[in-house]
C-alpha cells in the first residue's frame, strides 16, 4: 500500500500480483515454499518504483517518454537492493531482479532469454502484466478478463514463457483465475508467512523494518536522504533529556523513522520544486501528516504511532496543521518530532534552498521557542550532547537503549500517543 504513487494507481498492485502469482505456482505444481516466495516477491517487486516516474502518472500519455522509460527500467535492481535488507526475505532478491525479463530476451535488466530466466520470475512477469492490465491507469480503462487473456495469448513465447502461458490460459478457460479480495489476501499473507518465515522473528527485525521503510520514504526525494533516521535519533535524545519513560522513547524512535510516510503520496514535482509552491502544491504538503497517519492506522502493530505522525507539524501557538492544535493539546511525541524535524530540515540542502549551519538552525529554534515549539522541549533539544549531534551530522548510527520486551508489548498494545500531553 505505501508503495502506491501519488495518485494511488499502484496501491493494490503488489497484493494483486502476489495472489495471482502464487495461484499460478500451485497450478504448476510448485512446492509450498516456492508459492510462498512468489507471494512475497509479488508484494515487494515494485519497491524500487518509489519516486522514479511519477511525472508520467500525473501527465499520462499512451506511451512513456524515453527518459521516463529509462527510469522505470531501474526499478527491478532498486527493488532487489531493498529486499536484500529485509530479514528472512533476502533470498527473494534474485527473483525480484528478474521479474521484467522477457522470454525472447528483450526484457531487463539483464536481457535473459528463455530457460535462463528463473521459473518463478517467469510466473511473476505474467502475473505482473495481467494485474496491471486489469487495473485502470491514468491513460486507459481497466481491461476485461477476456481482453487481458487475449494479450497473454498473443504474447506467449515473446514476453511470457510458453509453459506459464498455457497454464494461465487453462485457468482462464476454467474460471480459475482469482479475483482480488483484500480479506483473502490477508489470509494468504498469514499462511505464507508461516511457510517462509521462522516461528520467532528476532526483535532486531523491527528496527531493520523501520530503516527499510525510512529508506523508501527518503528515496522519494533525493534531497531528504537520511532525514528520517536523523529525526529518530534526535527525538530519542530529546526524550532522554526529558526523562520520558522507555515506552514513549520507543514510540518516538519509530515515529521519527515514519513521520514523513505520507510524502510517499505527495507528487515528486512538489517535493523537489525549486521555486514558490502554488496553493494546490501547499495543499499536497500540508496533507502529508494525515496521509501518513492514515496509512499507519491500517497496520495494527503501528497504530500507536499515528498521533505523533499526524500532529508533528502543529505549532505551540496554534498556527500549525492539520488541526491547528495549540500548547498542551498537541501530543508530546508530536511536539518533540516538530523540533527535531525542523532542525534537520534547516541543516539539510533542499531543492529550494541551501543548507543552513547548525548554529543558525539552533538560533532559529531559540527564536521560535514559545511560538512554533514548546519552550521546555526546545530547551531539552539544546541540552542534547555534542557527541549526539556530531553522530547525527555524520550520519553514524545512533541506537537508543531499547526497553524490555515486556515494555515493548505494553507500548504496542496500550500507548496511543495521547497520554503524554502535559506541560512541563
Amino acid at each position: 500500500m505505501i508503495m502506491g504513487c501519488a495518485q494511488g494507481y499502484l496501491r493494490d498492485h503488489g497484493p494483486r500480483v502476489a495472489v495471482l502469482a502464487s495461484r499460478l505456482g500451485r497450478e504448476l505444481d510448485l512446492s509450498e515454499d516456492a508459492c510462498a516466495r512468489l507471494f512475497f516477491a509479488g508484494v515487494l517487486s515494485d519497491m524500487g518504483m518509489v519516486g522514479l516516474a511519477e511525472d508520467a502518472w500525473e501527465h499520462p500519455r499512451p506511451t512513456l517518454s524515453p527518459e521516463a522509460r529509462a527510469r522505470v527500467r531501474l526499478h527491478p535492481e532498486r527493488s532487489q537492493e531493498a529486499v536484500r535488507r529485509i530479514p528472512h526475505l533476502e533470498s527473494l532478491a534474485p527473483l525480484i531482479r528478474s521479474h521484467h525479463e522477457w522470454w525472447n530476451g528483450s526484457g531487463y535488466p539483464d536481457g535473459l532469454v528463455g530457460e535462463r530466466i528463473p521459473e518463478e520470475a517467469r510466473i511473476l512477469r505474467l502475473a505482473d502484466t495481467v494485474s496491471a492490465l486489469r487495473q485502470p491507469r491514468p491513460h486507459r480503462r481497466a481491461l476485461t478478463a477476456d481482453e487481458a487473456s487475449e494479450i497473454v495469448r498473443r504474447s506467449g513465447g515473446q514476453e511470457f514463457g510458453p509453459g506459464v502461458t498455457r497454464v494461465f490460459l487453462s485457468m482462464d478457460r476454467g474460471g480459475r483465475v482469482p479475483g482480488y479480495d483484500p480479506q483473502v489476501y490477508r489470509t494468504m499473507l498469514g499462511g505464507f508467512a508461516g511457510t517462509l518465515l521462522p516461528e520467532a522473528v528476532p526483535p532486531l527485525s523491527a528496527q531493520q523494518l523501520l530503516r527499510i521503510l525510512a529508506d523508501l520514504i527518503d528515496a522519494k526525494d533525493p534531497y531528504t536522504a537520511g532525514h528520517s533516521r536523523r529525526v529518530a535519533a534526535l527525538a530519542v535524545a530529546v526524550a532522554e533529556q526529558l526523562g520520558l519513560p522507555g515506552a514513549v522513547t520507543e514510540v518516538l524512535w519509530a515515529s521519527g523513522y515514519l513521520h514523513d510516510l505520507g510524502k510517499l503520496r505527495v507528487p515528486l514535482r512538489v517535493l523537489t520544486k525549486p521555486g514558490r509552491l502554488s496553493d494546490d502544491e501547499v495543499g499536497y504538503i500540508r496533507a502529508h501528516p494525515v496521509l501518513g497517519a492514515d496509512l499507519l492506522g491500517t497496520i495494527p502493530t503501528l497504530r500507536h504511532l499515528t498521533h505523533a505522525v499526524r500532529y508533528h507539524h502543529e505549532r505551540w501557538d496554534g498556527q500549525g496543521y492539520p488541526a491547528g492544535l495549540r500548547r498542551d493539546r498537541i501530543p508530546l511525541t508530536a511536539q518533540i518530532l516538530a523540533v527535531c524535524d525542523a532542525y534537520d530540515a534547516m541543516v539539510s540542502t533542499r531543492a529550494y534552498r541551501d543548507a543552513r549551519s547548525p548554529d543558525d538552525a539552533l538560533e532559529e529554534i531559540a527564536r521560535c521557542s514559545g511560538m512554533h515549539f514548546n519552550p521546555r522541549v526546545a530547551e531539552a533539544f539544546f541540552e542534547v550532547s555534542e557527541e549526539t549531534f556530531a553522530a547525527v551530522h555524520a550520519d553514524r548510527p545512533v541506537s537508543p537503549r531499547f526497553v524490555s520486551e515486556a515494555q515493548r508489548r505494553r507500548a504496542d498494545t496500550a500507548f496511543d500517543g495521547t497520554t503524554m500531553m502535559r506541560t512541563f
